[in-house]
């Protein structure tokens, strides 16, 4: 029985057929900047943030953070893949 078993998972390891576990997503921060005269700062600093997400191919992100002053914004975004 244990040596079926372990030539069953050493031919499941060659041939790439074990599936990858839901905790090995890859999670990275990404940091917004903005800032703007006309009260488009947050815009921007999100824009920015997506911007940096694309690049790195991370397309499912949420903004979990944001500190606003005036005339300046920053996000803070936690994007997975």
């Amino acid at each position: 029985m244990r040596k079926t078993l372990l030539t069953l998972l050493g031919a499941a390891a060659i041939t790439g057929t074990i599936a990858t576990p839901a905790s090995a997503l890859e999670t990275r921060e990404f940091v917004g900047r903005g800032s703007s005269d006309f009260g488009l700062e947050l815009i921007y600093a999100r824009h920015d943030a997506r911007n940096q997400a694309t690049w790195a191919g991370f397309t499912d992100c949420e903004e979990y953070d944001k500190i606003l002053f005036p005339y300046t914004a920053t996000v803070f975004w936690r994007c997975t893949r």
